[in-house]
């Protein structure tokens, strides 16, 4: 099933939705992913205080229990609207239908029951029906930022005296739940707030949303202070720490270098390696000489076979997603990029260019000035 459900998406779906879903959602999107999405968001908290923004409220929302709780009228409303063969349409609509579960605990057994809602986890299609489901969330006021990523909804909001449009937001958000028979979990629903100064006064709290001074978002803890990084790198040693015993355990029991060093690879570096291009402009001598330490003694002890430098990964890192922003139009990051100067904008760089651009200049201007 899971073959003929990639075929279907495949050939008839995908090209749909790639154009027709927003480029504010990052999952399930070819070309897209977590750390682009982080990135997008990032950029916007600090770009706003560089203009005329104190303050940018970060409210990170949650849905409870998301995927089993999309109503399968209205999404299959939603799906109709998009321009997807009929045929198809309809085959999604039957592939949602009529399905039905019971529970089975020690040999007892409940009566079948006729599922109205959910999209399935672990199929092809499921994915691409939630991101159908939540696409039309938008943000009240064009000027904030909304990024999602699945269920995982961050809005970011600019303020300064005049107050912000953060309480609109979170209302606006609360109506598309009641609209689509969702619902937000606000005891896991947070706001945090960057300042352009410390000396900045906090806006006052939104009812029903707890303020903290950090955010975990998809995998990366994020401060209120955008240069500190330190609650992140905590977690990061300490999950890498707890690791180290498998490795210890693994040479023990006489792993070759080889596979040691892919173990190290698939445990260790995996940690130190996800959202680098996030974090990785932190301070060399704060933090992440802290890593390259600790390779240094995984290196020491025998658990790989050469050392490397974080700082050389990161840079990959970083021309990896170069060549994949600019390789693409539609990539989500492009927008971030400051426009391309004009060949007309260069020095030329001999006299003979320079006096082609002044022939192209000279068929430019008027032949004749008016007279007076």
């Amino acid at each position: 099933m899971r073959l003929f459900e990639k075929c279907v998406y495949k050939s008839k779906i995908e090209p749909i939705t790639r154009n027709n879903i927003g480029p504010d959602q990052f999952a399930y999107k070819k070309g897209h992913n977590s750390t682009m999405a982080l990135i997008k968001s990032q950029h916007q908290w600090l770009e706003w205080p560089d203009k005329n923004a104190n303050y940018v409220r970060v409210l990170s929302f949650d849905f409870s229990k998301a995927f089993d709780s999309v109503p399968h009228d209205l999404l299959f409303e939603k799906v109709k609207k998009l321009p997807i063969n009929p045929y198809v349409v309809n085959w999604l609509i039957s592939f949602l239908e009529n399905r039905i579960q019971r529970v089975m605990v020690d040999g007892m057994v409940t009566e079948y029951l006729h599922i109205n809602r959910d999209v399935p986890q672990g199929t092809v299609l499921g994915p691409v029906l939630f991101s159908i489901m939540v696409d039309d969330i938008k943000t009240a006021d064009p000027s904030n930022a909304l990024v999602k990523f699945a269920d995982d909804l961050t809005l970011g909001v600019p303020g300064n005296e005049s107050g912000d449009t953060s309480r609109s937001e979170a209302a606006c958000l609360q109506d598309w739940a009641e609209e689509n028979r969702m619902l937000l979990n606000l005891e896991k629903t947070y706001e945090m707030v960057v300042r352009r100064h410390t000396s900045v006064v906090l806006p006052e709290l939104i009812p029903s949303i707890k303020r903290k001074t950090w955010l975990k978002l998809l995998g990366v803890t994020l401060q209120d202070n955008p240069c500190n990084w330190d609650l992140h790198f905590e977690e990061m040693l300490k999950k890498a720490s707890g690791r180290m015993y498998i490795m210890r355990v693994c040479k023990y029991y006489g792993l070759s270098i080889k596979q040691l060093d892919l173990l190290f690879d698939s445990l260790i570096m995996s940690i130190f390696t996800f959202a680098i291009e996030l974090w990785g402009c932190a301070y060399d001598g704060k933090y992440l000489n802290q890593i390259d330490k600790f390779i240094k003694r995984a290196h020491k002890n025998g658990y790989i076979s050469k050392r490397t430098h974080i700082k050389e990964i990161r840079d990959k890192r970083d021309k990896k997603l170069w060549n994949k922003i600019t390789s693409t139009e539609d990539n989500a990051l492009l927008e971030l990029l400051p426009e391309k100067r004009s060949e007309r904008g260069r020095l030329p760089k001999s006299p003979e260019s320079m006096g082609s651009l002044q022939d192209e200049d000279d068929e430019r201007l008027p032949r004749s000035l008016p007279g007076n």
